[in-house]
């Protein structure tokens, strides 16, 4: 490695291995050959890119303001982007490469290492420290291989408006950094059923077969074991390789590689990279995709051959667990609707062809048997929902134990935009940033107070919305009226129009909330990211779902008690279906429309604001940073349209029984256009491990419970099935509220028992391939001797013998 003490000034940093090459003459060889190189010799090239702001010299700004003048004139003597070698030392390297000759004579004969990335990245001038300098040091320094060039050059000013960073990590580093902040890796099964038929008889222990001789569980004894990873080189021949036979995947990469920019003990760069980018001392970090698992991904899951099916293992280990859960619960919420749509698709049908001739005869059902059938189908739909959910808690602690996140815990990141005076800790006396508590509650309560008035004024609209819709649709409707032929048949239009100013309405205003919303949480100065999440989460599924829900709870709970003649046509039913229908559709085509096109038309506006031109072809790091950026509002946005869109399934399904049809239809096709727009329209994601799905399982718990309440509700006041019961006097209004009442308690008994069986049910298995786990770990990575009882086995709660073919634990 390079000594930066010995470094002449106004030159470029050389790696000293290349040295002797520069000094002959040479050949320019593009970046690609090095790429190429760089895959045969160990399978993986460039994982990350930071991308650095060029400013004009005669338009300094920033921290970049001082060093512009040096660093123009130190980049063009670094003759970037092409790296000088020669042709016949890249093909030597790829001979012997191929040919298996080891690394340590591959860099004697050619001259040629894993340092070939560090030709021309890190330089100094004259006596200024540059900031670019500074942080490409820190970068190297860390052990990392890196590599600059300019991006496009602007049409206008003729200059490249930024510098490209590509990094890479050897493996040995990465090994070293995965041993260093003890990463969880899934274990080979093959190789741990050697380990246990052996033993370790040096460290008494026995061999530990593990054998399911009654066949009580569907997993091997050895499946998705992980383990902490450790470099004795007794354990690297146990830890799983990925599927393209690489020692660590493209997601475990990525994460040590952040983990050695970010840090700042054990070596690393200690780089803040989102503090950076807030002060504009950096652009753009993100990881590179991989073209060849990009492309292996998005065969097998955009293939119209796999249409049914998603690759969540492939998925997992492209994007990480927090990408892959949200898919993986998609899959699962739409397989789940297609009974519900199945059997909702056939009562609208027989809704529709009822009093209608078929062949000579005259289907007739009766009203009564149709509301009968609709209100049966709503407790279907309530028991429907609870059984949907819990045995998605099921598949996502399966899920948890497959990809090794049971036990993770994610750990708190400070915000760069917290803002505090700087004061001694009372812990450690060290300096830290603090923030008064009595202010933050003081911006916490001003910021949810804007939450108040906001959904005051959504309140007001709807009303407004009502008003609108009886003057058009009840007391006025003649004049709303389009006559559709002589004999006096006319389409009355006023409810129509009344419903798409609700959507209207909920577009506009949902657009003026999320302006707002992003700047109330930052007022309220959060001091964590994960803080500032959690207050943007909740303060938005609170104001997203009465923006999209007041009309319909206004129709079901208020109107349809006041009066019929308040209803279109005296039927609220109809009404509530009509608005169920506008409203819902529109969102569907509307989200769609939305995904396909926004993400491209940020790309172009992101490519015009450069005003790159196209003197050259543009390099795969300058391509993927016009791209979008996906981070965590990419899930969150995901997330919330799920969230909506369950909600418009489950909470008024009594209204229209084909509601679940379309949102699976819609969901058939959302997986395609979220897998290709994250495929193609968006920069990698970081992968992040994550557990569940957090706060979104909770608030779809408390939507199916709602569900209870609203097609209860609907059943007994509003579908005319109980009309029989009279309403109008104190008798038969105390009828039908009693009436109300059991229906919502008895389904809350039924949720709570689905609830408890199915969580005791999941558990036994996961549980168990989890403690085989906890007994290879003690055996295998921590060699705990045959003698020393396990510290498990002293507590009363965990046995593990088998009873009466059960499994207790």
């Amino acid at each position: 490695m390079t000594d930066y003490g010995s470094i002449p000034l106004d030159e470029p940093v050389l790696d000293e291995n290349l040295q002797p090459l520069l000094e002959k003459d040479q050949v320019h060889v593009p970046a690609a050959a090095l790429d190429d190189l760089l895959l045969q010799r160990d399978g993986y090239g460039w994982d990350y890119a930071i991308v650095f702001p060029n400013v004009p010299v005669d338009q300094p700004s920033g921290g970049f303001a001082h060093m512009m003048p040096k660093l123009h004139e130190a980049l063009p003597s670094l003759n970037l982007p092409p790296v000088p070698i020669l042709h016949e030392h890249i093909q030597a390297a790829t001979d012997r490469i191929t040919s298996g000759i080891s690394a340590a004579h591959e860099t004697i004969t050619t001259g040629i290492s894993t340092g070939i990335t560090t030709v021309l990245d890190v330089f100094r001038m004259n006596d200024v420290q540059l900031s670019i300098e500074d942080i490409c040091h820190r970068i190297h320094k860390s052990g990392l291989e890196l590599r600059l060039f300019y991006s496009s050059k602007d049409a206008s000013t003729h200059t490249a408006p930024y510098i490209l960073c590509q990094i890479r990590a050897p493996l040995a580093l990465l090994k070293h950094e995965a041993d260093r902040i003890d990463i969880q890796r899934r274990m080979n099964p093959d190789a741990l059923r050697d380990a246990a038929l052996k033993g370790y008889p040096e460290s008494s222990i026995a061999p530990f077969p593990i054998e399911d001789t009654l066949g009580q569980y569907k997993l091997s004894p050895y499946e998705f074991i992980h383990m902490t990873y450790t470099e004795r080189p007794d354990m690297q021949a146990l830890y799983a390789r990925d599927p393209s036979g690489q020692f660590f995947s493209g997601t475990e990469r990525i994460c040590l590689i952040e983990s050695l920019l970010t840090n700042s003990t054990g070596g690393g760069a200690g780089l803040d990279l989102v503090k950076l980018e807030a002060s504009g001392t950096i652009v753009a970090a993100y990881p590179l995709h991989n073209r060849a698992e990009k492309a292996a991904l998005t065969e097998a899951w955009l293939h119209r051959k796999t249409w049914f099916k998603q690759p969540l293992d492939a998925i997992v280990g492209y994007f990480g667990p927090k990408v892959a859960l949200y898919f993986a619960f998609l899959g699962h919420y739409t397989s789940w609707l297609v009974a519900a749509g199945v059997i909702g698709s056939l009562i609208f049908v027989l809704e529709c062809l009822n009093h209608t001739v078929l062949g000579g005869y005259e289907l007739l059902l009766g009203a009564h048997w149709l509301q009968a059938l609709v209100c049966g189908f709503s407790i279907f739909m309530v028991l429907w929902s609870t059984l949907m959910l819990e045995y998605w808690k099921r598949f996502n602690a399966r899920l948890a134990m497959q990809w090794g996140t049971t036990d993770f815990q994610e750990e708190e990141r400070p915000r760069p935009q917290f803002e505090g005076t700087l004061v001694p800790s009372p812990i450690t006396g060290k300096p830290i940033l603090y923030f008064d508590r009595k202010e933050q509650r003081r911006r916490m309560v001003l910021s949810w107070l804007v939450l108040a008035l906001l959904v005051l004024l959504v309140l007001l609209l709807v009303s407004f919305t009502f008003f609108l819709r009886y003057y058009m649709a009840v007391s006025h409707k003649e004049q709303f009226a389009v006559v559709l032929s002589p004999n006096g048949t006319a389409f009355y239009y006023g409810g129509m129009a009344a419903s798409i100013g609700n959507v209207i309405q909920i577009a506009i205003m949902a657009e003026i909330y999320d302006r707002l919303c992003m700047r109330m949480t930052d007022y309220e100065n959060h001091a964590t990211e994960s803080a500032h999440e959690g207050s943007f989460i909740l303060k938005s599924i609170i104001f997203h779902v009465v923006n999209n829900f007041a009309a319909l709870f206004y129709i079901t709970f208020i109107k349809s008690g006041l009066s019929d003649d308040t209803c279109e046509n005296g039927d609220c039913l109809l009404e509530l279906r009509t608005t169920l229908i506008i409203v819902f559709g529109t969102q569907l085509v509307a989200g769609n429309v939305q995904e396909v096109l926004l993400p491209r038309l940020f790309i172009w506006l992101a490519r015009c604001q450069a005003h790159t031109a196209t003197d050259r072809p543009v390099h795969v790091v300058e391509a993927e940073f016009f791209l979008n950026d996906y981070g965590w509002r990419g899930t969150f946005n995901d997330y919330l349209e799920l969230v909506l869109q369950f909600g418009f399934t489950v909470l008024f399904v009594g209204a229209f029984p084909a509601t679940p049809l379309f949102s699976l239809l819609n969901n058939v096709l959302e997986i395609r256009i979220d897998a290709y727009r994250l495929l193609t329209d968006y920069r990698r994601p970081t992968p992040r491990r994550v557990v569940d799905m957090g706060a979104w399982i909770t608030v779809l718990d408390v939507l199916a419970t709602l569900a209870i309440a609203t097609n209860g509700y609907v059943m007994v006041y509003t579908s005319g099935v109980f009309d029989s019961i009279g309403d109008t006097d104190e008798e038969g209004a105390y009828d039908r509220l009693l009436l109300f009442l059991t229906f919502f308690t008895l389904m809350l008994f039924l949720r709570y028992v689905v609830y408890a069986f199915m969580e005791r049910s999941y558990s036994m298995e996961v549980r168990a391939q989890l403690k085989r786990q906890a007994f290879l770990s003690a055996k295998i990575y921590a060699r705990e001797a045959d003698d020393v009882v396990p510290e498990y086995a002293h507590d009363a709660n965990y046995r593990f013998e088998i009873l009466d073919g059960n499994f207790y634990g």
